[in-house]
């Protein structure tokens, strides 16, 4: 078996039970995963949008205050079955009360860039790269979300103090906090 089947075997067990992605009967990751909280590790915060809007276009946040209940914070996470650069897996992750998906604002995301939801369009900018945490070889289950189209970037809390919610961007890809996801069932505690 060469080292790239056998790293793809291995991603395929090991990835889906990261994120408790519900596998079928062939093995084969589940299409979507519905009802999901994106939580960030340095904050707490769940993935929505500002002002809990739908519109084409509205910022991605993270709400830190249990009292916001956004509809916009409920993700699914939608597998699409394919490795991408450096051996990351690719999913789109649709809002679900807005039915679009998280994108980069810009055609060539840069640091910087906001991120936004649009209308789902199968495009490269709706495809993230989660990139796994490890310490030493073990994974921790939180997840850089990298652009497809530009895997050196990750989502980024771009300023985290004593408010309800923070905004996001694309910064450098690195293992920091501010730039680990995990994902949840929807209004479930996070440890």
């Amino acid at each position: 078996m060469s080292f790239i089947r056998y790293g793809r075997v291995l991603l395929g067990v090991v990835l889906p039970v990261a994120l408790a992605i519900p596998l079928t009967a062939t093995g084969a990751a589940a299409a979507a995963v519905p009802n999901r909280d994106i939580i960030n590790k340095t904050s707490g915060g769940r993935l929505a949008t500002l002002n809990d809007s739908t519109a084409d276009g509205a910022q991605a946040i993270t709400l830190r205050d249990p009292a916001w209940r956004y509809r916009t914070e409920v993700w699914d996470v939608e597998d699409l079955g394919e490795v991408g650069l450096s051996g990351n897996w690719l999913y789109v992750l649709r809002n679900q009360a807005a039915n679009k998906c998280l994108q980069p604002a810009a055609a060539n995301p840069a640091r910087g860039a906001n991120v936004v939801i649009k209308t789902c369009d199968g495009s490269e900018l709706q495809k993230w790269l989660l990139k796994p945490e490890r310490i030493s070889s073990t994974t921790t289950g939180w997840w850089s979300y990298r652009p497809r189209t530009a895997d050196g970037l990750a989502l980024t809390l771009r300023r985290y103090n004593d408010g309800s919610w923070d905004t996001l961007y694309l910064d450098t890809a690195y293992p920091s906090s501010d730039r680990l996801w995990r994902t949840v069932p929807n209004d479930t505690a996070v440890d």
